[in-house]
């Protein structure tokens, strides 16, 4: 897809795993990046995203959904979600228009993501946009801990799966604390969600660490994202988790 703002972008698309510590393979989440006609540098959707209108957003989304459709028998078959990321213009685009909704009704394994900048998320389900989300479609929270917000819309069980921030992960996982912060927020949220998700251990040495904790799953710099062709591939187990250090929690 080619989209023209102050000159011309083309998209890719490629999917960024999401495995369990025993190495199988969980969720990919859809990934659009852009690339200036004129320099081979990517730039990623939530960077362009607020650049777009109305219609430049709903030819993405088609795109996207497209890219989904062209794999759902995968999906399907493996039963791994794949998540979209929206910000909160697109959820209302969605919302808005009833063939975007059923298009995104029949993709049955599909997973739409949001971060904690979302408007209103501190309102939870008094948010009417975000309630109507989460009753009509799995969500998934993508920073939580980036202290955007509030922890109601996770204590409101509007989430499936909520993934902790990468940011937060990096600063505190070499002190002391830890280990007892960990698991205080592993106890507060996981009965309100079905995954916890780490991201941001990015070496081999905070894998090992992160794998003693009840998560869920990760999602990691180690495990590179792989274009449309290559996405079956997901399904072999890393080798980083297929050591003595990766332990099934």
């Amino acid at each position: 897809m080619n989209i023209h703002l102050e000159a011309d972008y083309k998209s890719y698309t490629s999917f960024n795993p999401i495995y369990c510590f025993g190495g199988q393979l969980i969720a990919v989440e859809l990934l659009t990046q852009f690339s200036h006609s004129t320099a081979n540098v990517a730039i990623p959707q939530e960077l362009l995203l607020p650049q777009l209108c109305k219609e430049q957003r709903i030819v993405l989304l088609q795109n996207q959904i497209n890219s989904i459709e062209r794999h759902l028998d995968f999906f399907c078959q493996q039963k791994v979600k794949v998540t979209l990321k929206i910000d909160e213009l697109l959820a209302q685009t969605i919302l808005e228009s009833e063939f975007l909704s059923r298009k995104l009704d029949a993709l049955c394994w599909l997973e739409l993501e949001i971060t904690e900048s979302f408007t209103d998320l501190k309102l939870g389900k008094d948010n009417p946009g975000l309630m109507a989300l989460s009753e009509r479609f799995d969500l998934s929270l993508a920073n939580y801990g980036a202290g955007k917000a509030p922890s109601k819309a996770v204590y409101d069980n509007l989430f499936s799966r909520i993934k902790i921030d990468k940011g937060f992960i990096q600063h505190n996982i070499n002190r002391l604390s830890f280990r007892p912060f960990i698991n205080s927020i592993l106890e507060h949220i996981k009965p309100h969600c079905q995954q916890v998700i780490v991201q941001g251990v990015d070496d081999l040495t905070g894998l090992e660490k992160v794998s003693q904790y009840q998560f869920d799953g990760i999602q990691s710099a180690l495990f590179s994202p792989v274009t449309e062709e290559s996405l079956t591939t997901l399904v072999v187990p890393p080798k980083e988790l297929m050591t003595d250090s990766a332990i099934t929690p």
